[in-house]
């Protein structure tokens, strides 16, 4: 994957979130300001995910964990062999929120 493609790849990310939260009728605020995208929840706590071009990795941080995920087999995958959509469902469920990215 060439930098062009990261990004490209990253925005479709973000804007599959913010769908399925809009949809789901999460009570959630979503922004995004340059390379992250932050989810915030009526505590203020926050899931944050950021693209780290020089990497070409996704992160993954909230009150679940910190996680790094590089596009492998056409997703993006921890080194653990976690999925970046099962952790983001695991980090809104521990904000609150019951949310499934299918």
């Amino acid at each position: 994957m060439n930098v062009t493609e990261f990004h490209q790849n990253i925005e479709q990310v973000w804007l599959k979130i913010e769908e399925q939260l809009e949809e789901q009728d999460c009570d959630v605020d979503c922004d995004t300001q340059g390379s992250v995208f932050t989810i915030t929840f009526p505590d203020r706590s926050q899931v944050v995910v950021n693209k780290q071009e020089p990497l070409l990795e996704l992160w993954l941080a909230s009150k679940a964990g910190g996680f790094h995920f590089a596009f492998k087999d056409g997703q993006w995958i921890a080194n653990d062999g976690k999925l970046f959509w099962q952790c983001l469902e695991e980090a809104c469920r521990v904000h609150g929120e019951q949310v499934h990215f299918a």
